[in-house]
């Protein structure tokens, strides 16, 4: 039985759907236990992912889902399709880097300490960097939603065209109907929108390895001390790069894809390869996020219960901060 594009792309959305729906709400449950009080920065931006994962695999797998079943989308569903799709891959980018800029400040602080206590106005700040983030994402692609149009020759085209095997990709395309607007709002415009975050969030997971680096020639193979706030920051630290290493890849790939779409469409796999590329993140982002809690030694999620360690002669330093 030869498979289909189609059934190759429901297949794909299926699996991802399912894989993110379980792992963040997993990770939904985990992180709630650990928040006692006020609501931190950090706690803020998982949230933030996990919301936007879910609308990711929800909204428009599903809708992609729809569209390879045979039912054809109208106007109004290829521009929220390519809306949601486009809001949700930008603000996991940016919700991301705004993770790493705060696991990078937390550990340069730790091990340059200043002598000074953080300032609250950077938590009590951080709801209306989260806010912001998700308006000024919604502000970037509304014209996409609004001002755009499918064009009248795709909804007259024929299902028998050579690139059906990847209909949604080239039957469900949108424009402003100026050329001059899809270029350098389109084809610029969006591009850096993700581009110029996604280079920036390399650059701060570099400088994070440098600081460990630094770390390991002033300490050595020490852990730097037994608080919990700064064990989880090492973890968030080392969850920021692996996380880095996942989504970079992923978002080129599929950029490059899309870019010699028209090239490729004859291949069958190319519809689920484009899929996967773009909602693989959302569905494994929570499973890394847990398992690097796992690894990092913690019996719960949070570390809330620790084993006492083991007496140790009074002249051995486990900590420069002992």
């Amino acid at each position: 039985m030869k498979l289909s594009a189609d059934l190759l792309e429901i297949i794909a959305c299926a699996i991802l759907i399912a894989v993110s729906f379980v792992g963040n709400v997993c990770l939904f449950y985990a992180t709630r236990k650990c928040v006692t009080g006020r609501l931190q920065t950090s706690f803020l931006v998982i949230f933030s992912l996990i919301f936007v994962h879910l609308i990711k695999n929800l909204v428009v797998n599903v809708m992609k889902i729809v569209y390879s079943s045979g039912i054809v989308l109208d106007s109004a569903g290829c521009r929220v399709l390519h809306f949601t799709a486009a809001l949700t891959t930008s603000l996991a980018i940016w919700f991301m880097l705004r993770l790493a800029l705060l696991y990078h400040r937390k550990l340069h602080r730790i091990i340059y300490p200043l002598g000074e206590p953080p300032s609250l106005d950077q938590e009590n700040h951080s709801f209306k960097e989260i806010f912001a983030l998700w308006v000024a994402g919604v502000a970037v692609y509304v014209p996409l939603l609004i001002y755009t149009r499918k064009p009248e020759y795709l909804n007259a085209g024929n299902d028998t065209d050579s690139l059906s095997t990847n209909r949604i990709y080239t039957a469900c395309l949108i424009g402003f109907g100026n050329k001059q607007v899809d270029f350098y709002y389109g084809k610029i415009f969006l591009v850096l929108v993700d581009g110029l975050p996604l280079a920036i969030l390399v650059f701060v997971c570099f400088w994070i390895c440098c600081l460990f680096s630094a770390k390991k020639m002033t300490y050595g193979d020490i852990w730097i001390g037994d608080d919990v706030s700064e064990i989880e920051t090492l973890r968030g630290a080392k969850f920021s790069i692996l996380l880095m290493l996942l989504i970079t890849p992923l978002w080129i790939s599929h950029f490059i894809l899309v870019y010699f779409l028209k090239d490729l469409a004859g291949y069958v796999f190319l519809p689920a390869l484009l899929t996967v590329l773009s909602s693989g993140f959302s569905a494994l982002s929570p499973f890394l996020l847990m398992l690097i809690n796992y690894r990092v030694k913690f019996v719960s999620f949070c570390g809330a219960k620790e084993e006492n360690p083991a007496s140790q002669p009074a002249n051995i330093i486990l900590s420069p901060y002992a």
